[in-house]
């Protein structure tokens, strides 16, 4: 079954701490999967995706230049997801404000 069949659900993405920043709280049994998202760092930074702060890679690096804009346009099969009951978190490579918006969806 494709992704878009279930409710999409829409959040700000706001980090500026080096290493791990909460994207989208965990919620029991259900994973999280992106389905579109945009990015804007103040300055150069990397950015990778995991399932769980510190937790298994979901995107490699993405080195991000200043005030560039990285959009995963949407994808109703999804880009990623993480583990079932794990918080999508968004690792930074510095202390670089990183804003955005995500859509996502809670699956089983």
């Amino acid at each position: 079954m494709f992704a878009a069949a279930k409710p999409q659900k829409f959040a700000a993405i706001s980090g500026a701490t080096s290493g791990d920043n909460t994207v989208i709280a965990a919620v029991t049994a259900r994973k999280i999967r992106v389905l579109a998202l945009y990015l804007v760092p103040l300055a150069a930074v990397t950015v990778r995706f995991e399932t769980a702060a510190g937790g298994t890679a979901l995107s490699g690096v993405m080195s991000l230049a200043e005030k560039s804009v990285f959009v995963l346009p949407f994808n109703e099969a999804g880009w990623f997801e993480t583990a079932a009951g794990a918080l999508l978190n968004m690792e930074l490579g510095g202390a670089v404000q990183v804003s955005g918006g995500i859509v996502y969806q809670e699956v089983l």
